[in-house]
């Protein structure tokens, strides 16, 4: 389980004004802690990071996370915000784009592989915050991040049976499929590490990874001619 903590505060000492937010080298403290947060768990290769640890990073006061996030869950809730909440409208726009459907999963699922790249912890900040099925965190996941991606996916796999060259799919079906291929790479580093004799994941494995995930559900999902 993450351990975030904002340190101990100390007795007997006299009531402040509260935290507000500032700006440091222009830019708003909030973004600064989310920086430092993600960088942190990225070099870590943990989500197990202290808020004293994120404060001094980023060079703030850590009673300014608790004023701009509320806690651990706020800070987990706002990261996965930042990190996928900026591809979603890059989805719409490839939905709606004059592309055949071939063309667009194969544009989602590079771009899935390439968050998981960039923020490898985002697998873990979703299964911390979606343990409790019925619990605030995993409603957010759901509404935010899986919706939208199934929303997309099932929007796709229409045009593509509208075109013939897709068989009919279950989206809820796919939906798993696809974010299972492309996350457990992420999330399965130690099995690359001690089983395969891969020390990390670098940018070259992320693309013949790319490539492999798209010509095995691509050849699962297309029409077959009747034997």
């Amino acid at each position: 389980m993450p351990s975030l903590s904002a340190g101990t505060p100390v007795r007997g000492a006299r009531a402040r004004a509260p935290v507000r937010p500032r700006k440091r080298d222009g830019r708003h403290s909030g973004d600064v802690l989310l920086d430092a947060a993600s960088g942190l768990m990225i070099e870590r290769n943990s989500i197990t990071v202290t808020f004293n640890e994120i404060a001094a990073r980023a060079g703030l006061n850590s009673a300014l996370i608790h004023y701009r996030f509320g806690g651990k869950s706020g800070l987990f809730r706002a990261l996965i915000s930042r990190d996928v909440g900026g591809t979603f409208p890059m989805l719409e726009d490839l939905v709606a784009a004059d592309l055949p459907a071939e063309e667009k999963l194969t544009r989602h699922i590079q771009a899935i592989i390439k968050t998981y790249f960039e923020h490898p912890y985002l697998n873990r900040l979703i299964a911390a915050l979606s343990q409790e099925v019925d619990g605030e965190g995993a409603r957010f996941i759901s509404e935010r991040v899986v919706q939208p991606l199934a929303r997309a996916q099932a929007a796709i796999l229409a045009q593509g049976e509208a075109e013939g060259v897709f068989r009919h799919i279950d989206p809820t079906l796919f939906y798993f499929s696809l974010i299972g291929a492309c996350d457990h790479l992420f999330q399965a580093r130690y099995a690359l590490k001690w089983a395969f004799g891969v020390p990390d994941i670098d940018d070259a494995l992320r693309r013949d990874y790319a490539r492999h995930v798209i010509a095995l559900l691509l050849d699962s999902v297309r029409a077959r001619d009747p034997a």
